[in-house]
C-alpha cells in the first residue's frame, strides 16, 4: 500500500511540472515555427574584441577618445564594418569634461554623449571615459553572428529582412527578429533588442538549438 502511495505521488508530481510547462526534451523539439524571409548563412564576419585604448602622456586625447568610440561602435553592430569617429577637439583628459561626439558605421551617424572620468566599459575594463550613444545600430550580420553564438549548430539562421545596417533605439525592441533552422525546423523568432556590446535575443523557452516559446 506504502508503495502505491509513493507511485501515485510521483505520477501526481510529473502531472504538476507538465502542466508548469516543464517537458521533456522530446515535447521541446515538437516545435514548428513559420520561417522568417531572409536567410543569412554561417560564417558571418566577426567583431575582435579589442581593448579600449588608453591615453598616455603626449597623446591628443580627442584622438584616443574617437578611436575608442570606433571600437565601442563594432561592438554595438557585432560585426566588422567601415567605421570613423571624431571627437571636438577642445576635448581634454580633465575630470568632468564633456562632449558629443559622432561615429559612423557603414554610412550611418552615431552621437555619443561623453563624460571624462574613471568609469569601467562594457566588459568590466577601467577607462578613462564612458560614453552613451544616443542611437543604437542594428547589423544583419551582427544579428545572425548573435544567433550563431548563442545556439547550438543552426543549419541556417533567418531574419525578418533586417537591412546591412539600421538605426534603431537603443535597449528597446528593435522591431526585427531573428531565428534558427535545424534539420529544416524553424525555431520561433527572437525579438531583437540592441546593446552596447551586442544585440540581445528575447525568448522565453529554450533548448540547446532553438527557441520553442
Amino acid at each position: 500500500m506504502r508503495t502505491k502511495r509513493i507511485v501515485a505521488a510521483i505520477g501526481g508530481l510529473g502531472l504538476i511540472l507538465t502542466a508548469c510547462g516543464v517537458g521533456s526534451d522530446d515535447s521541446a523539439q515538437d516545435y514548428s515555427f513559420p520561417e522568417l524571409p531572409q536567410a543569412v548563412a554561417n560564417p558571418v564576419r566577426q567583431p575582435s574584441d579589442l581593448p579600449m585604448p588608453w591615453a598616455q602622456p603626449g597623446d591628443v586625447f580627442h584622438e584616443v577618445v574617437a578611436s575608442g568610440l570606433r571600437g565601442k561602435t563594432i561592438d554595438m553592430a557585432n560585426t566588422d564594418g567601415e567605421t570613423t569617429a571624431r571627437c571636438p577637439a577642445d576635448l581634454v583628459l580633465k575630470d568632468g569634461a564633456e562632449a558629443v561626439c559622432v561615429s559612423v558605421f557603414e554610412g550611418l551617424e552615431v552621437e555619443w554623449d561623453v563624460i571624462v572620468g574613471p568609469a569601467s566599459d562594457a566588459h568590466g575594463r577601467p577607462v578613462q571615459w564612458s560614453a552613451e550613444p544616443r542611437k543604437g545600430i542594428l547589423t544583419r550580420d551582427g544579428a545572425a553572428n548573435q544567433v550563431y553564438g548563442d545556439y547550438s549548430g543552426p543549419d541556417l539562421v533567418r531574419c525578418s529582412n533586417i537591412p546591412k545596417a539600421v538605426l534603431v533605439p537603443m535597449l528597446g525592441i528593435s522591431g526585427h527578429s531573428c531565428q534558427t533552422v535545424v534539420d529544416g525546423k524553424a525555431g520561433k523568432p527572437m525579438p531583437i533588442e540592441v546593446g552596447l556590446v551586442y544585440p540581445k535575443l528575447q525568448c522565453r523557452h529554450r533548448t540547446l538549438e532553438a527557441c520553442v516559446g
